[in-house]
């Protein structure tokens, strides 16, 4: 298992799973994505949704 840092987010990366966990640094849950090749778009509609207001 490792934490990963991009920004303000932190990625789990678990060699058991294949989703990953992913929250801001003041640990804010942001979501889960189903492969680390889609923590990107996680990521985009986190940030458009608190951009627009919306949760």
């Amino acid at each position: 298992m490792s934490i990963e840092r991009n920004g303000p987010y932190l990625y789990v990366f678990d060699a058991d799973h294949t989703t990953v966990p992913v929250w801001t640094e003041t640990g804010t849950w942001v979501g889960t994505a189903e492969d680390p090749a889609a923590t990107a778009q996680l990521l985009s509609d986190y940030e458009r949704r608190h951009s627009t207001g919306s949760s």
